[in-house]
């Protein structure tokens, strides 16, 4: 009984961990006008406007995939905040990522 006790718990703290790199089960896009949008309105930039969400602006600054973007949100440099993954999960941050590179042609 005690080592099945253990094995739920085991089971249980798994999920947990899980959860909490998926994400929170979010779109993308919902996920982009909670933390994104109010700088970027319709992939635009108000505070750097040379750099854009658009593809050409993305990639010349070397942002070509999802993961690129979600690596950008951790550390983006000069004008924009830091998102740690408290507050955007991994798997949230690759969600805004991948509307990113589909929405921001």
């Amino acid at each position: 009984m005690e080592r099945m006790m253990t094995l739920s718990g085991a089971v249980l703290f798994l999920g947990v961990l899980v959860a909490c790199q998926s994400g929170s089960g979010a779109t993308g896009e919902a996920l982009f006008a909670t933390h994104c949008a109010g700088c970027h309105p319709k992939g635009g930039n108000t505070i750097r406007t040379g750099k854009t969400l658009g593809r050409a602006d993305r990639e010349a600054n070397g942002i070509r995939t999802s993961a690129d973007v979600a690596a950008y949100l951790r550390n983006p440099g000069q004008g924009m905040p830091a998102f740690s993954e408290g507050m955007i999960p991994p798997g949230d941050a690759l969600k805004i990522g991948e509307y990113v590179v589909e929405t921001f042609k």
